[in-house]
């Protein structure tokens, strides 16, 4: 429950600090007495949006401050750890300021929160409907999640909605695949070709280079044998060749080593260079036998290199890159699925898939059926309390059909209203006027009060366009919701004022030339003065006080005989 609310410095409030009931909280008050700033307020600690024009004129700071106390709310206390924010022996501080240069701060329990995370404890902790609540009741989503609550469909629902949204995007993943398998099968045999092609060439990092040298060869050859022979002939072992003068120098030196060993090493020197001579000799020889018995094709030899060159030009890279190419290709045509035997088998699950969330939506389609006279029986019946005597609500879908989308989205359901036996049923938002609306909307909180997890709800304007028994029933149905959930209620109405666990006056004054708003909890006699107020405007009597201590008296015997059905209930059960 909301225990504890304080407003400091916005609008026209100076300062306001209230003590709610765990019950029903009445708010009433002269109009523009400024009973829309204590729900501004609470909105603003449900992380709605604010600026500077909220502040009192002069101050440069504002707040509101909020304790609720959850100590008998597990299942609060559980989803407020989920989203990560511990309580204080089940007590939450919320705390919101607003700042004269535009910026404002949020606080939960002291540490610093953003809008969008107090958005989030707000949504667990209380349920708002004003005008803009009412008119949301028109939307047939809403619709549906009023009516998936109340059935208990809506875990399963939103699960469904999950998994549709997941099918989805693994259809188009799939689909993407497919249409790449197919764009590679039309590519499939160029890269094949190209691959084979390449594979026939049997290419060489180094092979360009060789051929070109063979290539020069050829053309430089009867050159090239004739240095040879003359380098062969010039380093030969005959009378004229350098290896038998190199011989003579050896065998002179030799001898003059015997006689003077400082010449030794002179002697050594000139024999290496004699080995070294015999073997460029033969190296001479096998490079000319290499050009006079090597096979040099000329054809062939440019046949490569035409090759090369147009396999360079056709794949726009060098000799390395074309080998690079070719193993690229082999791994990929390894790769091919021709046959597109995994994309198939995605495909044949995700059908599955597929089925297996048609099945479920269709029991979930099944389930809202069979709980469609139920739904129309208990809200009729709360209808019938509040007036609508001849009325009924119902319960359709507001598609007409299955959709042929694949996968079908989840059906919206949409509320008919039937002002009387005998007309056409209309959808609700073509046909109800605002009082009427109120009154749904305050059946449909009542049937849901044991399903809802929120702490507090609060109405503003729930009695427009009723009065007389109507309010009376009106009252009696708030002060139930009061004993199930903490109620906070703006009325003009003293047939329902007169309900309240705890009764606030908003009123409005000028002191000092400033205007300002105060919000005050009211004692008994002060209670029957403003119910005689609302019964009378400023002509009250003693015969309307009368009449306000009589409401009041009415009220509380009708509270009592609420209280003991629950019991009673359970006793039919039993």
């Amino acid at each position: 429950m909301l225990s504890w609310l304080s407003i400091q410095g916005l609008a026209l409030v100076d300062s306001v600090e209230l003590a709610l009931d765990p019950g029903l909280n009445i708010l009433t008050g002269e109009t523009g007495a400024g009973k829309s700033l204590v729900l501004g307020s609470i909105g603003l600690l449900l992380g709605e949006r604010a600026d500077a024009t909220w502040l009192r004129a002069g101050e440069t700071r504002g707040s509101v401050e909020a304790v609720f106390d959850l100590g008998g709310r597990p299942d609060l206390l559980e989803s407020l750890a989920e989203l990560g924010w511990e309580t204080e022996e089940g007590r939450l501080l919320l705390r919101r300021e607003i700042q004269a240069e535009g910026k404002g701060r949020a606080f939960v329990n002291g540490r610093a929160a953003l809008l969008a995370q107090l958005k989030a404890i707000g949504d667990r902790l209380v349920d708002l409907h004003g005008q803009h609540e009412h008119q949301q009741l028109l939307d047939p989503a809403r619709q549906t999640d009023f009516f998936d609550g109340w059935a208990g469909l809506l875990g399963e629902r939103r699960a469904l909605e999950e998994e549709r949204a997941a099918i989805v995007e693994e259809r188009a993943t799939l689909r993407a695949a497919r249409e790449r398998w197919e764009r590679e099968r039309e590519a499939e045999g160029t890269d094949r070709e190209d691959f084979e092609e390449l594979e026939r060439a049997a290419l060489d990092p180094d092979e360009e280079q060789r051929l070109k040298e063979d290539r020069e060869r050829l053309v430089h050859r009867e050159r090239l044998l004739r240095a040879l022979s003359e380098a062969r002939r010039a380093a030969a072992d005959d009378e004229e060749g350098a290896l038998a003068a190199v011989g003579r120098a050896v065998r002179a030196l030799r001898g003059a080593a015997a006689l003077d060993a400082a010449i030794h090493d002179v002697a050594s020197e000139a024999e290496r260079l004699q080995g070294e001579l015999a073997e460029l000799g033969s190296r001479l020889e096998r490079e000319e036998e290499r050009l006079v018995d090597g096979v040099f094709d000329p054809e062939a030899i440019e046949a490569r290199l035409d090759l090369i060159h147009r396999l360079k030009r056709r794949h726009r890279t060098d000799l390395p890159g074309l080998v690079a190419l070719r193993e690229e290709l082999r791994a990929k045509v390894r790769s091919f699925d021709p046959s597109g035997r995994e994309l198939d088998k995605a495909e044949r699950s995700h059908d599955e898939r597929l089925q297996a969330f048609e099945r479920r939506l269709d029991a979930l389609l099944a389930h809202r059926s069979d709980r469609y006279a139920a739904f129309e029986s208990d809200v009729g019946a709360r209808l019938r309390k509040l007036g609508f005597n001849r009325s009924a609500l119902r319960v359709r879908p507001a598609d007409s059909g299955r959709a042929v989308v694949d996968p079908a989205p989840i059906p919206h359901l949409e509320f008919a209203f039937q002002p009387n036996p005998g007309e056409g049923e209309r959808p609700l938002r073509k046909i109800a006027s605002g009082g009427e609306l109120s009154r749904v909307m305050l059946a449909l909180k009542s049937l849901m009060a044991e399903r809802d997890q929120v702490a507090v709800l609060v109405f503003d304007e729930v009695d427009q366009g009723i009065g007389g028994a109507v309010g009376e029933e009106v009252g009696r149905l708030l002060e139930a919701l009061g004993q199930r959930r903490q109620v906070l209620c703006i009325t003009h109405l003293p047939l329902i004022a007169a309900h309240g666990a705890r009764h606030f006056e908003v009123a409005k004054s000028v002191q000092a030339k400033r205007t300002r708003v105060s919000v005050r909890a009211l004692e008994p006699k002060e209670r029957v003065e403003e119910l005689a107020r609302l019964l009378a405007g400023d002509r009250a009597t003693e015969t309307t006080r009368t009449q306000a201590r009589e409401l009041l008296v009415a009220a509380a015997q009708g509270g009592r005989e609420t209280r003991k059905e629950p019991r009673r209930a359970a006793a039919r059960r039993a």
